[in-house]
């Protein structure tokens, strides 16, 4: 099955706060660590299932699941029914996990 993938505007924020952030301290290393994220985010179009549950699922009682590119962890949800995956938020991995206002109210 081939989902759409939908990029939420918190994730879309969260992407250009830390595209700002790398661009600061180079701008080079930011363009490739934006082009890199977005054909990650792309590729779960297919088998968004491999990925692991993110570590805040259980305690949110949600079916959240990340995807890890370098230093950031892409969380999403996958929607069977719709055949949709929609990315979330996207933010620093050493950063303690989000809480259920984060994800209701960006």
């Amino acid at each position: 099955m081939i989902y759409d993938v939908v990029v939420t505007a918190a994730a879309e924020d969260d992407i250009a706060e830390a595209f700002a952030y790398i661009q600061a301290r180079s701008p080079e290393n930011a363009e490739r660590w934006l082009r890199g994220l977005y054909k990650l985010v792309h590729k779960l179009e297919s088998l968004p299932k491999r990925c692991g549950r993110a570590r805040e699922a259980d305690e949110l009682g949600m079916d959240l699941r990340q995807l890890v590119f370098k230093s950031h962890r892409i969380v999403f949800r996958i929607d069977e029914a719709a055949g949709t995956v929609r990315v979330l938020r996207v933010f620093h991995g050493a950063r303690l996990g989000l809480s259920r206002e984060e994800l209701d109210n960006p």
